[in-house]
């Protein structure tokens, strides 16, 4: 136990740091616009950019990224997802020997904030960023004991639609929210359930994406899951189907280091808990509760990292995205 709690703590510095640059603002602008805030081109990658760019991390550094890209359908529709995972070795290392990570971004489409970081933290770890303030040589030391795997963008379909200019859209090519298709508490309804936003599907993992993740956490059997969102200042642990969180010493340690990472990162801002019970609705089909509840992965986070609360209900992009260089940059 001491050994994982050590290291959890260390990958928490590393996501810190990672962060700087990208951090959580809640931006406060009155201002108000005529029109929804467009994509800012020049701050932004395209989907499709964004994947070339991190595979050009890969081929410039075989030591310590490699690559897959998987793909499933079903009635007609069809998904891929990029896994990239991070190991200091030319050669495949036996996962289950060393401290697993899984991060996903990007599960909503309209949630662009999220893909960038990323790429982020993929050019920190192959050292084409550097981290301020941190000890280098602590930093290796705790890298040589970590296996990261890394899904840049989960909903590549969903960010197609935004790019394509329906900016409030989080769901996937079809319709379903990602984010309520996995099957703890699958399918209930809230009193102010909103059939655009939080569409279940039609049964759980009946998405291809859902399918493909589930697969990869199953099989990787992370130590930590972070499923890194926008749309608030938030860093949420289980559950988001219930207003409590998990009892037991782990779930005290879980509350503690987001306690740590709220005042190191966020000045004390950021709402911590339960999803369920921070944010005023229970969501239910979570993949942070299946994470936890069904995968068994230890620790299990949604991390929230930017949210503009000023911003007109109807300029999502706004809402969920910096919107200029210096608040991108902050």
């Amino acid at each position: 136990m001491g050994r994982f709690i050590c290291l959890s703590s260390s990958l928490f510095i590393i996501f810190v740091a990672c962060l700087r640059g990208l951090s959580l603002v809640n931006c406060k602008n009155n201002i108000t616009r005529p029109l929804p805030t467009q994509i800012n081109r020049d701050l932004y990658h395209s989907s499709g950019t964004l994947i070339r760019e991190i595979k050009g991390l890969v081929h410039r550094h075989p030591d310590k990224l490699r690559m897959q890209t998987f793909r499933t359908g079903n009635k007609g529709y069809k998904a891929e997802i990029s896994v990239v995972t991070y190991s200091r070795s030319s050669k495949e290392v036996d996962e289950r020997s060393k401290f697993r990570i899984l991060l996903s971004f990007g599960q909503h489409g309209r949630e662009l904030i999220t893909t960038e970081l990323s790429v982020r933290i993929l050019s920190i770890l192959t050292e084409e960023q550097s981290v301020p303030g941190m000890d280098p040589i602590s930093l290796d030391t705790t890298l040589d004991k970590l296996v990261i795997k890394v899904v840049p963008i989960e909903n590549f379909n969903g960010r197609k639609l935004v790019e394509a200019g329906d900016l409030c859209e989080r769901r996937n090519g079809r319709g379903v929210d990602l984010n309520r298709n996995w099957s703890v508490d699958w399918g209930k309804k809230e009193k102010d359930y909103d059939p655009y936003e939080e569409n279940p599907g039609v049964a759980p993992f009946s998405e291809p994406e859902t399918q493909i993740m589930r697969k990869l956490s199953t099989s990787f059997d992370p130590h930590i899951w972070i499923n890194v969102h926008s749309g608030m200042e938030a860093l949420f642990m289980p559950y988001d189907h219930q207003n409590t969180t998990p009892e037991g010493l782990l779930p005290q340690r879980m509350r503690v280091m987001l306690e740590d990472l709220n005042h190191l990162h966020c000045h004390d801002r950021c709402m911590i808990g339960s999803g369920g019970g921070s944010v005023g609705y229970l969501a239910h089909g979570t993949a942070t509760d299946y994470m936890y509840d069904v995968v068994k992965v230890p620790m299990a986070f949604t991390f929230e990292i930017y949210g503009d609360g000023a911003a007109p209900s109807k300029d999502c992009f706004k809402m969920f995205n910096p919107v200029d260089l210096t608040t991108f940059n902050v």
